[in-house]
């Protein structure tokens, strides 16, 4: 070894190296658990004696498709503690939990995601070459799928490594606080920009006489072929959920609401469109899918130390870049479906009174000038069109709103999926079993036993009934 990995190419082979032939993925947990200050292994000539840590990456609740961990890997030369190089990786399995566990191998979480950093971002870059819209991913550098197969494989194998954002001085931003319009604006902006690079790449695979997605290359067809977990069932997952948030009204005292969700109740399959080609019109995209706090890092303003001290602290709160994490359900799409989920799971009813219009405003006019650059025009699609289809989507998001923020912000939610775990590995599996104990569990949920968040639940659905029955 000569010195420093310095290349993305050199830090992908050291990687893949490593977690081959050390089996890595499936041992990260027992050596985070029991091997707090590490291992080393020397047998690895090509890179001398590397000194591998594993630390958990997030808590139950951040993260309810996988566990991850950060690996920081010290590469050292002959007898001395010195490093030669220091590398970092933020890597994601299947989680523990075998609730979630169950549920993410089932619905192919992992399988997507994996197509994604491996092969779609890639083909992005490629066909976009010439292009300054940025592309606001992580570098990946190893990616590994393990099928389950009975008595042999359980699907531990199964990785994702990433860039270590953490390293860079990237952090997540305060769910509970919520984003605030600095946060919303750099989010929007990547999303933006994500969005026209997609929607560009759709329009170039449309066949203009069939209007199907006929020229799309065979890296990218996962995309229609595999279902996501919205296209297995939302729904019926939001009819089931429904039932908690017309309790929920009623715990409030608010007959008024309850009436109305009663009525939303009777419409669900009106109600929710059902992200696809047709139903997405002339701004068919690939989304996200996931687009909320916990799914993307923020890089802050350096820190001036010659002026005051609030000064100071506010000038760190300042984001300045943004990476966008967790494309476990990317799918064709609206692109208000990722604008609406975000700033409905994402961002305070306060912030949404004051600015929700000009924040909508300048996504669509830094997506419309994206595409201009990209040679598309929208024809006759125009900025008050736009806000219908905000409208006419804004009661499935704030349905699916609620479903989201009740779920990763009431501890009792995530105390409950620690508790049914032990059950679950009890169970023998069952056809239909996957949504039913989701179906249990949201069941349990009782949205009114937060004072907090029962405020900013129920002002999110009565934000939703001004938008779309004044």
């Amino acid at each position: 070894m000569s010195g420093k990995i310095k290349s993305l190419s050199d830090r992908q082979l050291f990687w893949r190296t490593l977690f081959e032939s050390k089996k890595l993925a499936a041992q990260l947990a027992s050596l985070a658990t029991n091997h707090v200050d590490g291992i080393t292994y020397e047998d690895m000539p090509q890179y001398g004696k590397v000194h591998v840590v594993a630390q958990s990456g997030s808590n139950l609740g951040d993260n309810f498709q996988s566990d991850t961990f950060i690996v920081t890997a010290r590469l050292l030369r002959g007898q001395s503690e010195d490093p030669v190089d220091v590398l970092s990786t933020f890597i994601k399995v299947l989680p523990s939990n075998f609730l979630l566990r169950k549920s993410a191998y089932e619905s192919r979480v992992h399988h997507r995601e994996i197509n994604m950093y491996h092969h779609f971002f890639a083909l992005l870059r490629e066909m976009h070459a010439d292009q300054p819209i940025p592309l606001d991913v992580p570098d990946c550098y190893y990616t590994h799928l393990e099928e389950v197969v009975k008595g042999e494989t359980d699907g531990s194998g199964t990785c994702i490594l990433l860039e270590d954002l953490k390293s860079e001085n990237y952090r997540m931003a305060d769910k509970v606080r919520g984003a605030d319009y600095r946060h919303c604006h750099t989010a929007l902006t990547s999303l933006a920009h994500y969005h026209a690079l997609t929607l560009s790449a759709v329009r170039k695979w449309k066949d203009p006489s069939t209007g199907e997605l006929s020229n799309m290359p065979p890296v990218a067809k996962f995309v229609l072929e595999e279902k996501s977990m919205y296209d297995a069932g939302i729904i019926k997952i939001l009819q089931d959920f429904s039932v908690s948030i017309v309790n929920f009204a009623k715990d409030m005292d608010r007959p008024d609401v309850v009436e109305w969700l009663t009525d939303i109740q009777q419409r669900m399959p009106e109600i929710v469109l059902v992200d696809n080609l047709e139903s997405s019109g002339p701004l068919a995209c690939i989304l996200h899918g996931d687009f909320w706090n916990n799914n993307m890092l923020f890089k802050y303003a350096e820190q001036t130390h010659h002026i005051e001290e609030d000064t100071e602290r506010a000038s760190a709160d300042i984001p300045v870049s943004l990476r966008m994490l967790d494309f476990q359900l990317s799918r064709i799409g609206h692109p208000l479906s990722d604008v609406l989920y975000f700033m409905y799971t994402s961002t305070v009813p306060e912030l949404r009174e004051r600015y929700m219009l000009v924040l909508l405003r300048y996504y669509f006019d830094t997506l419309t000038t994206d595409l201009r650059l990209l040679g598309i025009s929208l024809d006759n699609y125009t900025w008050q069109d736009f806000l219908e289809d905000y409208k006419k989507r804004s009661l499935m998001w704030m349905l699916m709103g609620v479903m989201i923020v009740s779920m990763t912000q009431n501890k009792k939610v995530v105390t409950s999926l620690q508790d049914l775990d032990a059950e679950e590995q009890l169970k023998e599996p069952k056809p239909g079993r996957k949504w039913n104990d989701y179906k249990n569990m949201m069941a349990t949920y009782v949205l009114s036993d937060s004072p907090a968040l029962s405020d900013r639940i129920l002002k999110l659905i009565l934000e939703a009934k001004a938008l779309t029955h004044p």
